[in-house]
């Protein structure tokens, strides 16, 4: 049980990365993560032995890049916050550019793959069919996380009732 909880943990974070470094992962779970996913999309998407074959070099590459692109985008504003009151105005205008920069090559590298390279290997309805599989891929991955009873401040089952704060205020949802 205590294996699945931090397989689950350390699969939402690794498609999240938005707080922190990753957890040190083995590389068992990684591909036990890079598995699943493949598993999930080829079923809901429903990809041929061909169609596979010419997607997943694609994908992993795509998903490769993106995730760089968010871990330097996600350093960045960590290292600003962490210093905001040692870093000079120029500073931290050159970080908030450097920040908007790297989201800018995030949507750049999407509209690469989304409108061009994926096309290549897939049908059109296939391609806009991929952004839903892969929101409702991380959407699976909570649900799962939240059945184990390790969901968002320990309210497992997904009861759909709002998350609490400290002082028993609402949260704000997530950003991602």
């Amino acid at each position: 049980m205590k294996s699945k909880i931090i397989y689950i943990l350390s699969t939402v974070l690794f498609l999240f990365t938005t707080s922190g470094a990753l957890i040190a992962q083995s590389q068992e779970q990684i591909d036990k993560f890079n598995e699943e996913r493949k598993v999930y999309f080829t079923e809901k998407l429903e990809l041929s032995d061909a169609e596979s074959k010419a997607f997943w070099p694609l994908y992993e590459d795509f998903h490769n890049r993106k995730m760089k692109l968010v871990e330097d985008e996600r350093n960045t504003w960590t290292y600003a916050h962490k210093n905001a009151d040692n870093l000079t105005d120029k500073e931290i205008l050159e970080t908030l550019e450097k920040g908007y920069s790297l989201k800018v090559k995030q949507l750049e590298l999407e509209r690469e793959y989304y409108q061009e390279k994926f096309l290549e290997a897939l049908p059109t309805k296939k391609v806009l069919r991929l952004g839903k599989v892969e929101w409702d891929f991380r959407r699976y991955l909570i649900r799962k996380l939240r059945e184990d009873g390790q969901g968002r401040h320990g309210q497992g089952g997904g009861s759909g009732k709002q998350s609490k704060g400290p002082a028993g205020d609402p949260m704000p949802p997530m950003p991602y």
